[in-house]
């Protein structure tokens, strides 16, 4: 199991850079050798990400909402003990809570999460918070 940001995800709707490293975990994913949660924020977080590439048309936005939506990727729901452990990782961490609930899923899972953001891994540099440069060196 892995937890994947929005960073991750997104690259599998886009081309940007280094869209290959996130492709391997999706092929990884659609072959059932990889299982992928993330929160429920993703939801939101992806939808903003969409709608405000100015590249995007309405047509565009929608049809990559549907991939998404047909990876079936698992959305965890969090209740409120959840929430209150990533108030604890925010503020002990100086991040964002939204940035939390992918550190805290991925701990409670006792899995990794892979994110493209990597000032968020420097400064919570955990061991199971991976980069997709670190992903490129674990799977190379």
């Amino acid at each position: 199991m892995v937890v994947l940001d929005t960073s991750i995800i997104f690259k599998w709707l886009r081309e940007e850079d280094n869209r290959h490293l996130s492709l391997k975990i999706l092929d990884d994913f659609l072959e059932g050798k990889e299982e992928v949660i993330a929160p429920d924020i993703i939801l939101y977080e992806l939808a903003n990400a969409l709608t405000f590439k100015k590249e995007l048309t309405e047509e565009d936005v929608l049809a990559a909402w549907e991939l998404f939506i047909d990876f079936k990727i698992q959305i965890y729901i969090p209740d409120a003990k959840f929430i209150e452990k990533c108030l604890i990782f925010a503020k002990k961490y100086g991040v964002t809570v939204y940035d939390a609930s992918y550190a805290v899923l991925a701990k409670e899972k006792k899995c990794n999460l892979i994110t493209k953001d990597e000032k968020f891994a420097e400064a919570v540099s955990l061991p199971f918070v991976k980069t997709l440069s670190d992903f490129k060196r674990i799977s190379s």
